[in-house]
């Protein structure tokens, strides 16, 4: 039987503190990256899953769950266990701006309104340091008019060897309704506006033969 190949998934948003009460975050679900990990395992894979602070249905089911809140946290947690996989899928919406300094205790209300001054989040995947039996699958989520040309601009930036380019409007959502943008130049799609489950069963199909090759498994 050869090897299994190992997979990190990860999924929902970041919490970036505003204080010791308050963050900003999306409103990312996190149920496509519990439909994906599910579907990996079907395939045969052993799989990591890294979740933010969300609750979608199924990820108290999956066999290895770690959490993270922030995108540092998350940032931390991939740069010790990537390098022991073979697959990484960054479903994660990762925050892009941050507070520059996080308030102590509670900021009180008063007549005032505050200024929260935000820095840039660091890029986490195109920092990454990837080994050459590994495969890297990213995800893009932008307008729809934009989508393609945001997916294949990201795709250098990321190192990513694919991006799954979704509209907005799946976010939080029940369907998916994205394409598979290659750094080949190729673009594939399983058709408009499927259940998660069945985008991630036609994702996995897509992306694991690619995968395996890479590792030699």
């Amino acid at each position: 039987m050869p090897p299994v190949l190992h997979a990190i998934v990860a999924l929902g948003p970041t919490h970036e503190p505003l204080d010791e009460v308050r963050f900003i975050g999306n409103r990312s679900s996190g149920r496509m990256g519990v439909e994906i990990a599910r579907a990996l395992i079907e395939a045969g894979c052993g799989v990591t899953t890294l979740a933010g602070p969300c609750r979608p249905d199924g990820l108290d089911s999956l066999p290895e769950v770690v959490r993270f809140r922030t995108a540092e946290d998350l940032r931390t947690l991939l740069t010790t266990r990537w390098p022991e996989s073979d697959l990484l899928v960054m479903a994660a919406a990762v925050a892009d701006w941050r507070p520059k300094v996080v308030a102590a205790g509670k900021m009180r209300r008063s007549s005032a309104d505050p200024t929260v001054e935000l820095e840039a989040v660091p890029e986490i995947l195109g920092a990454l340091a990837s080994g050459p039996r590994q495969f890297v699958v990213g995800f893009a989520l932008e307008p729809a008019d934009e989508l393609l040309d945001s997916a294949r601009e990201q795709l250098a930036r990321k190192r990513a060897d694919c991006i799954v380019a979704n509209p907005l409007a799946t976010m939080d959502a029940p369907v998916g309704d994205g394409s598979l943008v290659w750094s080949d130049g190729r673009v594939e799609s399983p058709g408009p506006r499927l259940p998660k489950d069945a985008f991630a069963r036609w994702l996995t199909g897509q992306i694991l033969p690619a995968a395996r090759q890479r590792a030699g498994r």
